[in-house]
């Protein structure tokens, strides 16, 4: 049986490839040789210098386990939306804390791609100083200035729902500095009373779901302590 013959590239073929490669080269506006140079950041072409613009996207450490919760952003007519989320699973303080975070981080691309936004003041800290009795005591910090007096009562509303979502919360106080903070309840009023979930029925946009609230993990028992006696 005669074996095949291997092919053979054209000389010419060859050259031709060469040729169309340099020309390639010579269209992206790229140097060639074999020594590196740095190249303008105006001649990089499609771009590939460019910063992504995407919005904050929280990510949890590998290995912690994760459960969904909810927060409330707004939407265009200034009603609240309930939004799932993930967060990490903890007790009730450490599990609302995570969910505050997550608040105050805003929207992320995709929500604001659905109109919703928030009315909670840039550069906004919201800290759980404890939970008592199904009352969150609520300190809400700002390192620029607080929301605008006609974005308070959405503001407070994002905060109270997102707390009452998690099983144990019933109602929120807010303070500073120790002492109760008078905050604009849902009709604009000042109070300084607990809010409730009930108190926003009027401001949740209108169709939303029934929301299955996030049920905390038990506390960590506290440790037992021995004493130790010595016979005299």
């Amino acid at each position: 049986m005669a074996r095949p013959r291997p092919r053979r590239f054209s000389v010419t073929a060859l050259l031709t490839v060469l040729v169309a490669a340099a020309a390639l080269l010579g269209a992206c506006g790229l140097p060639r040789g074999s020594t590196p140079v740095q190249i303008p950041p105006d001649d990089v072409p499609y771009g590939l210098l460019a910063t992504p613009t995407t919005g904050p996207t929280p990510t949890a450490p590998p290995g912690v386990l994760m459960v969904p919760g909810t927060i409330y952003l707004a939407d265009a007519q200034q009603k609240l939306v309930p939004v799932g989320v993930q967060v990490p699973a903890a007790s009730a303080a450490p599990l609302l804390q995570g969910l505050l975070n997550r608040l105050a981080v805003g929207p992320s691309d995709r929500e604001r791609a659905r109109g919703l936004i928030t009315d909670l003041g840039p550069a906004s800290t919201i800290v759980v100083r404890s939970i008592s009795s199904g009352t969150a005591s609520i300190d809400l910090q700002s390192i620029s200035q607080d929301p605008s007096a006609s974005k308070l009562p959405v503001a407070v509303g994002q905060i109270v729902l997102t707390a009452t979502s998690v099983v144990g919360v019933d109602r929120v106080v807010f303070v500073r500095g120790g002492t109760v903070l008078p905050v604009p309840g849902p009709d604009g009023s000042t109070t300084a009373d607990a809010l409730v979930a009930s108190d926003y029925v009027g401001m949740v946009a209108p169709g939303q779901p029934p929301v299955d609230r996030t049920v905390p993990l038990p506390p960590l028992p506290t440790p037992a302590t021995t004493t130790t006696t010595t016979e005299p």
